[in-house]
Formats: C-alpha cells, structure tokens, sequence
C-alpha cells in the first residue's frame, strides 16, 4: 500500500477503537467486556492527545526501513505435497477468512512457505511498544534513555503499516505480482488516488487535514470510502485472536494464510503480471467486483489494526495496575 492509504488506514483504526468504547449499538460489542471497552476508550483517548508528527511512521516502513522483501510480506505457494496443510483460527468477523473457508478451493491443501517474516515484525514491534511505555513509567522525565509517548504512538503507527500490507493478498503470493509497474502497483495507486480524492491533504507538511473530531478531513469521498466508514461503525467486534491463537503473531500467520487463499481466490494462477488492466478487469473475480473486494481487504485491516493495538494496550495497562 502507499503513503496516505497506510495512514487513513491508521486513523480508521483509531475511530473503530471509538467505536468499540461508545456505540450504544449492542450487537457490534456483543461479547465484549466493560473492561475491554473501558480499555479501549483510554487508548482512543490517548491517540488524540498523540497523533500530530506521528503519522509519518504510517510510511517509515517504505520510505525509511526499506525491509518491503522481508518484513511486508509472508510469500506462500501451492504444493501437491508442501510441508504445511493447516490453516488458523481467525475471528468470526475476519470477513475474508470466513469467506475462503467457503469459496477457497486451497483451503485446508498443502502448501510451502518461500519467502518473508512479517508476522514475526509485527510481534517485535507490538512487544516494543510495550517495553517502550514500560521505560516511560520507570525512567525519571527528562532522563536521556526515556522514550516519550510521542515515540510510542509513532511506533503504534508503524505496526499499522506491517498489519496493513498482510492484507494486500499479492503481500502473501509467491507469484511475480510484486512488480510496482504490474498489477500489484496499479491497485495500490488506485487505492491511494482514492484516498488523496476523499480527504483533503496538507501536501506541505505530510499530514492530512482533520476534521473536528481528530480524523482525516473528507471532501468528496468515493462510495468505496464511504462504505468501509459504515461498516467500522457497524460491524461487530471480536477481540479474541481466534481459535487457538494466543499472540499477536498468531493472529498474523493467521491473516497471512487467508490473504495467500484471498489472492489466488481472486486472480487465477492462468493470469499473467504482464496483462493489462482491461485484462484484469475482465478476467479475474477482484477486477470483476473490485470495490467489494477492496471493501474487504481494508474493513478486515482496520478491525485487525485496532485489535492488535487494544491488545498491546491492554498489556500495559494491566503491568501498569500490578
């Protein structure tokens, strides 16, 4: 993904924690406890005092880091005998996973591993935002070795991007689409002419506008935009990992898998990063239904941005109350 859809991305996390701590509407926090609530109102709290000078952590990945052959991708292919058959728990509203259990026809079948550890970067990086607060509450203010909230919600910023580009199915597909002049980087520009479309940005200053409540101003926003701010508003929240994970790289394996089955569910192993646009358009699921889809990918990445962060949170706070 590119600059400004990491970061709106970020920020729809931030208004999803919102509503996850004061929508009245009980089916989208059934199941969820007053304490997860209550935790996950301080952390939206806390974001708006700290999310000035640190969205540009939302692109450090890309434009600083420079790992995007490591640490953005988890590389998987199909195997007639691969050492790997299993597939992960994920949450009942991970939309995407539920939806390859169903339609996938590689679900549950073998499959190998090529290259990539972005689940092991994103649980490093959720296990330094905890360190990093745990430091703040230890070190005396003003001590050289302290780091400062505005560090940690930089940092926050920086695991969205990671958590983000799982969701990119060409992200977790060994096939050759990762060229920025094939179809991979002819979505993500679609993605982000969206993006700079429907909220206004200040160019000068790598930040976008808000709004009077903290979030990225709106112009005209497109109908795809439009939806995914609905449905974080309406859609039930789980804040388990799913069956059987326990950790944020768990649940980042997890989400990997389903974005492997996602991309070959969505583009046939017959279509060539040489096509065209029409061609894809024309001849894959995505390109056919292409907003829906797109609709899933990042509804399902800002559910899972502020899950994993709730959970980064929550572990501090509780080292925090003894």
């Amino acid at each position: 993904m590119k600059k400004y859809s990491h970061a709106w991305l970020a920020f729809m996390a931030i208004k999803r924690l919102e509503v996850i701590a004061n929508t009245t509407d009980a089916t989208v926090v059934k199941g969820v406890s007053d304490d997860v609530r209550k935790q996950a109102k301080s952390l939206w709290k806390w974001f708006r005092d700290y999310r000035d000078f640190v969205i540009q952590g939302a692109w450090y990945p890309d434009e600083v880091f420079k790992d995007m052959s490591t640490s953005h991708i988890v590389k998987y292919k199909p195997e007639s005998e691969g050492q790997y058959s299993s597939f992960r728990g994920m949450p009942t509203t991970h939309a995407i996973s539920a939806l390859m259990k169903k339609k996938s026809a590689l679900y549950q079948k073998p499959y190998s591993i090529t290259k990539g550890n972005c689940a092991d970067r994103c649980e490093s990086i959720a296990h330094s935002i905890v360190d990093n607060f745990k430091m703040l509450q230890k070190e005396e203010r003003g001590c050289p070795i302290a780091t400062t909230n505005n560090h940690i919600a930089l940092r926050f910023f920086i695991l969205s991007h990671y958590i983000a580009d799982c969701h990119m199915p060409f992200h977790c597909d060994d096939r050759p689409f990762s060229d920025e002049k094939g179809m991979h980087g002819t979505i993500e520009k679609k993605w982000e002419d969206q993006i700079k479309k429907s909220y206004k940005i200040d160019v000068d200053n790598n930040r976008f506008y808000y709004d009077p409540e903290g979030y990225p101003l709106p112009l005209n926003v497109t109908p795809l935009l439009q939806e995914v701010e609905q449905e974080i508003a309406t859609r039930p929240y789980t804040h388990g990992w799913g069956t059987g994970n326990s950790s944020t790289w768990d649940y980042m394996s997890g989400v990997s898998q389903y974005s492997y089955l996602f991309s070959y569910f969505l583009v046939p192993e017959t279509f060539s990063n040489t096509q065209t646009w029409t061609d894809f358009t024309q001849q894959t699921e995505w390109g056919k239904n292409f907003d829906a889809y797109n609709k899933m990918i990042f509804c399902d990445a800002i559910d899972s941005i502020a899950r994993i962060w709730l959970h980064v949170w929550i572990k501090y706070r509780t080292w925090l109350q003894g």
